[in-house]
């Protein structure tokens, strides 16, 4: 996704229920999913299955150290910001005149009914309920978008060093970036809380797997306002089913407001325009609606805002 569609997209959440500004201007339409990537369907659901498969027969390019190599810039694909549930066809907002949402599938692989298993007070926080209504989207105050959000924002690059001690995942999405930390190191206290939280990573055979808890609880999947708290645990598995294209997936976790764990998937697509860089984001530098989202009565959002209520 483009970042100037981001930026409008991302301020979508906060500004459903609430006059627009007068000098704001329509989201372009997003372009047409392709009928397969790397072989495989693009929905989600289809791709995720299909990938799985493809996984087995794929031999990745190796580093020196034999790790498979997945360094370079990538691009999510197969996904959008709106919900993560998917938007149907019908959905009013799509109609909207100013920020038109976009119909698609969802990004939620399981379970079968691919929605979030709330439990059942949590979804009124999430699915456009109270933090949909109330709050301001994190991401639209020019902090991060969070895990795994920054995986579905705009592009990224992946760095292996060659001690095999780290890996480095770089995003153009408001200077974000993410050391994971690799082998069996040691975890670190409950008590230590960031936005993207703290990552270890290790290799099973040709797929990299990060584990990642220690959250703050104040990021957004989406535009929506669904949500993780705190206790949150996510596991992403990035596995390349061709040259190009790696098939992410991620469990979350979290027995605070769900009812069991879920998955999310689609792909990472390598970014092969020669020259390509990741460049700065200057959110805060530029950023003009927060002053009136607050005159209008938004809340900053700083997880768990069923505690304030």
């Amino acid at each position: 996704m483009h970042r100037a569609l981001c930026t409008l997209v991302t301020l979508a959440a906060a500004t459903a229920v609430m006059p627009p500004p007068a000098a704001a201007q329509a989201v372009p339409e997003a372009p047409p999913r392709p009928p397969m990537m790397a072989g495989c369907p693009t929905d989600n659901l289809a791709f995720h299955a299909c990938a799985l498969q493809k996984a087995k027969a794929f031999t990745p390019p190796r580093l020196p150290n034999g790790r498979p190599d997945f360094q370079g810039y990538w691009r999510g694909r197969l996904v959008q910001a709106f919900s993560v549930e998917g938007v149907p066809d019908d959905d009013p907002l799509i109609k909207d005149p100013i920020m038109p949402w976009t119909a698609a599938p969802p990004e939620v692989v399981e379970p079968a009914d691919r929605r979030i298993p709330y439990q059942p007070w949590a979804a009124a926080i999430g699915r456009r309920g109270v933090n949909f209504k109330e709050y301001i989207d994190p991401r639209t105050t020019c902090s991060t978008a969070g895990v795994p959000r920054l995986a579905l924002q705009d592009a990224g690059q992946i760095l292996q060093p060659p001690a095999d001690d780290h890996i480095v995942w770089l995003h153009d999405d408001h200077h974000q970036f993410r050391v994971i930390a690799m082998g069996n190191r040691p975890t670190v206290g409950r008590n230590v809380q960031t936005w993207n939280g703290v990552s270890r990573g290790r290799w099973e055979e040709n797929t990299l797997v990060i584990e990642t808890a220690n959250f703050n609880g104040s990021a957004w999947l989406d535009d929506s306002g669904n949500f993780y708290t705190d206790s949150a645990r996510l596991t992403e598995r990035l596995t390349m089913i061709d040259p190009n294209t790696i098939h992410y997936e991620v469990t979350v976790e979290d027995p605070t407001v769900y009812t069991r764990p879920w998955k999310l998937a689609w792909a990472l697509v390598r970014e092969t325009e020669s020259g390509f860089e990741l460049i700065e984001e200057a959110c805060r530098e530029g950023e003009r609606s927060l002053g009136r989202l607050r005159e209008q009565g938004a809340k900053f959002y700083f997880g768990a805002p069923w505690r304030f209520r």
